[in-house]
């Protein structure tokens, strides 16, 4: 595994632009709360303002009305817990069992091996001592310690294969466990979409079967329109369940094996393989136009949010375009629409 594989290391992606925003934000967050700007600190609050991990921001909430101070102590909790990838303690927890599954078994195989040497010396004994000795008697005795002996050995096999049988079953619950903890390390938690690592990791895979195979490949790119309005007018809780309610949307508007992720804070993307352009704009703007017809309200209060729209980039793969080249596009694509006048679908330019 590469240093860049690794699930527990953060990522960011965000544009100059976006993180000029990010960075108009955190600083007065942090000041007004009384969080000292070091490093570990901006990094926990830049968490925050993008607002991709739901339970550091529930959290973080919560340390601020109660006005706890932020120790040095606190900080590295808080970024281990949240910012540090969660699968990453999964896979040590699957990796100690493994080792004690191991070295279970390797002490059940030692000591079958251990028995099985001493029966063969010891039957080697015996043999001797019926070629040496001819009486009935004699003979008899060395039969009824071979069979013995015989039986303890097979005692020993039947015990080897049972402590088999069970470090099976583990293996079987150990593989369904890594199964779980890839599914945790390529997953956003707040949307339930594939997060950007993932995303980059499935883009460049469809790319690289599209070479393969010649199949149609779109991207598409959406940006939620004003969502600091909302963060900042409703709070970051509404501001994630306009999120969630975006993701479930697209959800149900994208075929099964269309690709969708959260890009970044608010923007999300989905590759779509297999899918002619003209087919990718029109799911975009179902999207678009289904979002817009639906003003949000706030689950407890009913209060309304009011109108939430997106603006779209859609790009189609081309000859010797790289993934940076199919997401610029796609992105410029989604900025055109943004300065456009918003709550649109805008295509990739084609001169």
């Amino acid at each position: 595994m590469t240093i860049d594989s690794l699930t527990f290391l953060p990522k960011y992606d965000a544009t100059l632009e976006q993180n000029t925003e990010y960075l108009r934000q955190i600083l007065p967050f942090m000041s007004n709360n009384k969080i000292a700007t070091d490093p570990l600190n901006f990094a926990i609050c830049y968490e925050y303002i993008i607002g991709r991990n739901i339970n550091l921001n529930n959290e973080l909430d919560e340390l601020i009305k109660k006005r706890t101070v932020f120790t040095s102590e606190l900080s590295i909790k808080l970024f281990k817990k949240h910012i540090c990838d969660t699968s990453i303690n999964s896979l040590e927890k699957i990796n100690h069992t493994l080792l004690q599954l191991i070295n279970k078994t390797s002490e059940a195989i030692d000591t079958t091996g251990e028995k099985a040497s001493a029966a063969t010396i010891h039957f080697q004994n015996q043999n001797k001592k019926l070629e040496n000795n001819q009486g009935l008697s004699e003979i008899k005795a060395v039969l009824a310690e071979i069979i013995e002996g015989t039986q303890d050995l097979a005692e020993t096999s039947k015990t080897l294969q049972v402590q088999l049988d069970e470090s099976k079953k583990e293996m079987q619950l150990l593989r369904q466990e890594l199964v779980q903890a890839r599914e945790t390390a390529k997953t956003d938690a707040l949307t339930g979409l594939f997060n950007r690592r993932a995303f980059d990791q499935k883009l460049d895979e469809y790319i690289e079967t599209h070479k393969q195979n010649n199949f149609e490949l779109c991207l598409l790119i959406l940006d939620l329109d004003h969502f600091k309005q909302v963060n900042d007018t409703f709070g970051h809780q509404a501001g994630d369940s306009v999120l969630r309610y975006t993701a479930n949307l697209i959800k149900q508007h994208i075929a099964e094996h269309h690709c969708a992720a959260r890009y970044g804070g608010e923007e999300m993307a989905i590759i779509m393989p297999n899918t002619p352009f003209n087919k990718a704009m029109e799911i975009a703007e179902k999207i678009r136009s289904s979002l817009a017809q639906n003003p949000l309200k706030r689950k407890n209060s009913k209060e309304s949010i009011g109108k939430v729209t997106l603006s779209i980039g859609v790009s189609g793969f081309k000859i010797n375009d790289s993934i940076e080249s199919l997401i610029e596009r796609a992105d410029k694509a989604m900025y055109r629409a943004k300065n456009n006048g918003r709550n649109q679908v805008m295509a990739e330019s084609f001169i």
